[in-house]
Parts: C-alpha cells; sequence; structure tokens
C-alpha cells in the first residue's frame, strides 16, 4: 500500500513538471504564457507611446501641472460649458430637454463632431459550423480572447457572417501592429478589417456663460443631455452616442 501511494506521489510530480514546462502543450494543457510575444497582442495603440529624454520629459510635466493648476480658475468662470457629442438621432432630444428646462433657442450652438472609425483583427467568415467550431478551438489551444461578431458577406446587400475578433483597435495602423504580434504566435489567417466607419455627430456648446449660469447648466440632469455639460477644455472625445 506505501509503495503505491510513492508510485502515485512520484506520477503526480512528474506530470506537474511537464505540465509547468509546457511539454504537454501539444495536447492543450499547458499554463498561461507570460512571455513578451504574447504580452505585444494585449498592447492598446502601442505607437502612441514616445519615450521622451529627461529634459523633454521634465519640461512636458511643468506643462501639465500648469494646465492643471490653472484648470480650477477655468471652471469656476464657467464661460464654456459642453455636452455630448450626440448622434443626429439624439441632438434634436437634447435641445428639446434645453428648451423644457427654460434655455431660449440660440443660447447653445452646434458644434459639429466626428467619431473615429473602429478597427478589429478579425477571422472568417466561415462557410459552415463546423468550420467555425474548429477555429474556435484552435485559438483556444493559443489562449487568445475571442469575439463573436458579424461581418460583411459577399456583395451588397448580402447577409451578414459570424466570424471571430481578436481585438478592437482606434486605427488601422494599431490593429496592423498587433496582428504583426499575433502571427508570431501562429494565427496565420487572420485580416484587418474596419468595423465601424467614421460617425457623424455633433456637441452642444454655451459660450459666454456667467458662473450662476454655468452652475445651472451642470445641475441639468436630463437623459437626453447622457453625461450633462462640462467645461469645454474637458469635454471627452469620445464617438457619438
Amino acid at each position: 500500500m506505501l509503495r503505491a501511494l510513492v508510485v502515485l506521489l512520484l506520477l503526480a510530480n512528474l506530470a506537474f513538471w511537464a505540465w509547468t514546462e509546457g511539454l504537454l502543450a501539444p495536447v492543450g494543457l499547458a499554463p498561461a504564457s507570460q512571455r513578451d510575444p504574447a504580452r505585444l497582442a494585449w498592447q492598446v495603440q502601442p505607437e502612441a507611446v514616445r519615450v521622451l529624454p529627461p529634459d523633454a520629459a521634465r519640461t512636458a510635466l511643468s506643462a501639465a501641472t500648469d494646465a492643471v493648476a490653472k484648470a480650477p480658475a477655468r471652471v469656476a468662470a464657467g464661460l464654456c460649458l459642453e455636452a455630448g457629442p450626440f448622434s443626429a438621432a439624439a441632438i434634436a432630444a437634447a435641445e428639446q430637454a434645453l428648451l423644457a428646462a427654460g434655455w431660449p433657442t440660440g443660447s447653445w450652438a452646434r458644434l459639429p463632431h466626428e467619431g473615429a472609425p473602429q478597427y478589429a483583427i478579425v477571422l472568417g467568415p466561415f462557410g459552415n459550423r463546423e468550420a467555425q467550431q474548429k477555429k474556435q478551438d484552435e485559438l483556444g489551444r493559443l489562449r487568445l480572447p475571442i469575439e463573436t461578431v458579424d461581418l460583411p458577406g459577399d456583395g451588397p446587400g448580402a447577409t451578414p457572417q459570424p466570424g471571430f475578433a481578436l481585438g478592437r483597435y482606434a486605427s488601422r495602423a494599431a490593429a496592423e501592429t498587433a496582428l504583426a504580434a499575433l502571427s508570431q504566435r501562429g494565427v496565420r489567417t487572420a485580416r484587418v478589417t474596419q468595423l465601424k466607419p467614421a460617425a457623424g455627430g455633433a456637441r452642444l456648446r454655451a459660450e459666454h456663460l456667467t458662473p450662476a449660469q454655468a452652475e445651472q447648466l451642470r445641475a441639468l440632469s436630463a437623459a437626453a443631455l447622457g453625461a450633462g455639460f462640462v467645461p469645454c477644455e474637458q469635454a471627452a472625445a469620445v464617438g457619438p452616442r
């Protein structure tokens, strides 16, 4: 009995060692990779990162600190507030909410806003469910996060077909960089495609406000106004709602 227990412990230790060394990867048993090639695919817009020399870094930090220090004075003055962005369908409802709150027509202005397009690394569409499941199993063995998306069919008016997305990106350049990293991991048939085109919209801006008017406008809480009004310099650059 004791001999059998020793043998079982020895086999368990050997199996654990083989798992940690990646020897069982061919059968789908391996720990998650933490090596640099795997982490490259997780980066978001790596081309936007810049390493500055010490003098330039200190100058940039000083400028940012000055901007933050001056921001409260501009907010208190309340000279300019913005809300949005809103889609073409939502902008009329937002303006109606302002009218209902007692703000007369002409006390705000529409500013055009174009939402950024969205790109993705995709696989598919697949001819049948069996091919789709096979590709999903392959991606699972590579331990890649996947998202099911509808991809355009062939020709105008074609029915969208299911496919997989391996990441969404704000620019084609960022998606191409991530695709190059994935190819190093064995992903051979993926491609970059545009999931969403640039979308038109608008912001609502109110200028030349007194502090009391600014406080009143920021206090509005109508669903049609989304996140409401914020100082113009702090308005978030996001896509239309």
